[in-house]
């Protein structure tokens, strides 16, 4: 059963546009390594590379 104080809890909430919860989580992530071992393959993988001219 829910108290009163859960009411109002659930009216206090924000709403925040698409747009601008998008620009605060990157802003939050800005110069992170998301996935560590995906550019730990990717930098072997272009160890790896040879270039050819055209």
């Amino acid at each position: 059963m829910k108290s009163k104080e859960d009411n109002n809890a659930t009216e206090k909430m924000v709403r925040v546009p698409e747009k601008g919860l998008l620009s605060l989580v990157s802003s939050k992530l800005k110069d992170r390594v998301l996935f560590p071992q995906k550019l730990e393959d990717a930098k072997e993988y272009l160890k790896k590379v040879t270039f050819s001219k055209p």
